[in-house]
């Protein structure tokens, strides 16, 4: 296998290394790996914070004498990221912001009121058009009692839709690599999260959903594409796949938690549904796929408020449910994010959702007009390593116009 590296082999092993070896150490402070995905042969062995500060000056020195402008970029954002992720486990004084700006590069701000507005009127229409009369609340409750699922009916009802998800993704989004599937799909209580999808290695997968939740049927759709196809199993599965034929570089064959690669890697998800057409065309699905959106994205901004100001000593548990709730969030789903979103790994990473989202979205509406550039926006999104910054560059890039995904109009 030829391995490429955007730097040299040995840095980009020590790279690795490092990523690895943070892993490790946070083991006792987070309670779980930061890293889900490693298809290198590198394995940990930087025993200690100092160990492993001194490999991320090696690496520094080296990225800071590159010549190539989107892998210098690409790799300073990572050494960043990974001296912040030390600097938390060290337990030094970052501020919140602090922390969220060297893990996400992004700057965790409240989202203007206006936001809310424009999403309560799309959902109050949407609602109406359903034959959802009243009040935007009474509507909410009418249409979430007739139309929720829980339990093992969840599991029945994503398998159903499974298989359509997939052919679509390879018919219409990026081919998978030979071999590629799922091999468990099942449900999961006790947890804080909707869904999770896990790499097993070798284009395998499984998933798995809160099956205490109460979903919303339509909603579903998108939490199982984002997990599965085109989300993060076709990320995972087709990295892997350009790793080993040479075509990516071992400095991002890995997905870690807390680092400036993951907004575009939940973004791509969150946007997947969309990547796929289904909310977009003129039929009684994709209308209902397009209130469930609305919905979705009305609670995520105050979930994405509820974290900044939770975190940050600004609200109480007690005010950010009763914020959530305010905005459509089921009571039990309320708690269940207060409770992911102030977790000691998560807090550096929640905002990955609402700003994912939102950049990975208006960037496609740039691409998504005609064929051939929609596949110029998958090459960006699926084939190339992309930080926050480099993502949000490109974009603009190949748009040929400014792209600030974070201004509000």
């Amino acid at each position: 296998m030829t391995t490429l590296a955007y730097t040299d082999l040995q840095t980009a092993r020590r790279f690795v290394d490092v990523v690895l070896s943070l892993s490790q150490l946070g083991l006792a402070t987070y309670g779980r790996p930061i890293v889900l995905a490693n298809y290198t042969d590198v394995t940990p062995t930087l025993s200690s914070a100092d160990a492993i500060e001194a490999a991320i000056d090696e690496v520094e020195d080296v990225v800071a004498g590159s010549a190539d402008a989107h892998p210098r970029r690409y790799m300073a954002a990572l050494v960043r990221g990974a001296r912040t992720v030390l600097a938390d486990l060290r337990g030094d004084d970052l501020s919140y912001g602090e922390l969220v700006a060297g893990c996400l590069e992004i700057d965790h701000r409240p989202v203007p009121e206006s936001e809310t507005r424009r999403l309560r009127q799309e959902l109050h229409e949407g609602l109406g058009l359903l034959g959802y009369d009243g009040s935007l609340e009474r509507q909410v409750e009418a249409w979430l009692a007739a139309t929720s699922v829980t339990g093992d009916d969840v599991i029945r009802y994503g398998r159903s839709i499974l298989a359509r998800a997939r052919e679509a993704t390879e018919r219409t989004v990026v081919t998978l690599p030979p071999g590629e599937g799922i091999d468990d799909f099942g449900g999961v209580r006790d947890v804080h999260y909707s869904g999770k999808s896990r790499y097993v290695g070798d284009y395998r997968g499984t998933l798995e959903f809160n099956v205490d939740k109460f979903w919303q049927r339509d909603l579903f759709v998108h939490v199982l594409t984002h997990e599965a196809y085109p989300g993060h199993q076709t990320f995972y599965a087709l990295w892997d796949h350009l790793y080993r034929q040479g075509a990516w570089p071992m400095e991002a064959a890995f997905y870690q938690l807390n680092g400036p690669t993951n907004a575009v890697f939940e973004g791509g998800p969150e946007a997947s549904l969309h990547f796929l057409g289904w909310d977009a065309a003129d039929t009684d699905e994709a209308l209902r796929l397009r209130v469930a959106l609305a919905y979705m994205d009305l609670g995520r901004v105050a979930m994405n408020d509820a974290c900044l100001w939770c975190n940050s000593g600004a609200m109480t548990k007690d005010e950010a449910v009763a914020l959530m709730v305010e905005h459509f969030v089921l009571p039990d789903d309320a708690e269940r994010a207060h409770r992911f979103f102030t977790s000691r790994q998560s807090r550096a990473n929640y905002a990955q959702y609402y700003y994912g989202r939102r950049i990975v979205k208006l960037a496609y509406e740039r691409f998504e007009h005609s064929e051939t550039e929609r596949q110029r926006f998958f090459d960006l999104i699926y084939r190339t390593p992309h930080t926050t910054s480099t993502f949000v560059q490109a974009v603009a890039d190949a748009s040929g116009a400014p792209f600030d995904p974070f201004s509000y109009t």
